[in-house]
């Protein structure tokens, strides 16, 4: 009866742990972005939906609907509803680093997943409460950035600035107001500031809200399909 007992009880606790797990496998959240780009503003709005592991799948909804799906493989498929046409890329770092929450969510999300793109950490200084980390790209000849310079304030990525071969900023990111997720803190606010070779800048803004462990919505389009009849087209050609 002890013996049956401690089974039972193993047994509904390896349930807890799994049902637990399966909690945690997916995402979602709302995301606002607001870009400026020579005094121009432009809006955009989407939802993520995340399976831990496994695919991302954004539903852009304004100002234009489109779905965009990324996996492991670094495979990107781009579908538009309105045209029915699909486009494919294969690119892992765009797959990775298309989205912050993929970042964040990937085994190297402390490092802001630079060195899955190939930088190699240099060197690490502690600043007060902050940690200074400098990485620099593996094959400097084939690459457009000489170094990587990122923050980290209580274990958790704050700021991140990209430098060109001049050692000139050319990308600079700020991570706030951050919300704390099964097994992951998450910045739900994102400034970025991008600057091209004529010095004018291109300020661009993340908000996240409504972001969701579990209680989706029946329709929630975690494992989304594309049509069977979508007409395939190059990612360039698409219509807009």
């Amino acid at each position: 009866m002890v013996r049956n007992g401690l089974c039972s009880s193993f047994f509904f606790l390896l349930l807890c742990l799994v049902g637990g797990l399966h909690a945690q496998q997916r995402i979602s959240a709302d995301v606002t972005t607001r870009q400026v780009v020579k005094n121009k503003a432009i809006r955009v709005e989407r939802q993520l939906f995340y399976t831990a592991g496994g695919d991302l799948v954004v539903h852009y909804t304004y100002p234009q609907e489109y779905y965009m799906k990324t996996n492991r493989l670094g495979e990107v498929v781009v579908y538009q509803p309105s045209t029915n046409e699909v486009a494919m890329i294969n690119d892992k770092e765009m797959a990775e680093q298309s989205e912050v929450m993929l970042q964040f969510f990937s085994p190297d999300h402390a490092n802001l997943n630079l060195t899955r793109m190939g930088f190699v950490l240099q060197k690490t200084e502690k600043q007060g409460k902050r940690i200074v980390k400098t990485f620099t790209p593996t094959l400097l000849e084939d690459k457009i950035y000489s170094k990587v310079v990122l923050v980290l304030e209580d274990n958790r990525p704050i700021y991140c600035a990209f430098y060109d071969q001049s050692s000139t900023i050319v990308k600079k990111t700020y991570y706030s107001n951050y919300t704390t997720l099964p097994r992951v803190s998450f910045p739900t606010r994102i400034t970025q500031i991008s600057y091209n070779t004529v010095g004018d800048s291109t300020i661009r803004k993340e908000e996240y809200k409504n972001i969701k462990t579990s209680g989706f919505a029946a329709d929630a389009p975690f494992n989304y399909q594309v049509p069977a009849k979508a007409k395939r087209v190059n990612p360039f050609d698409m219509k807009r």
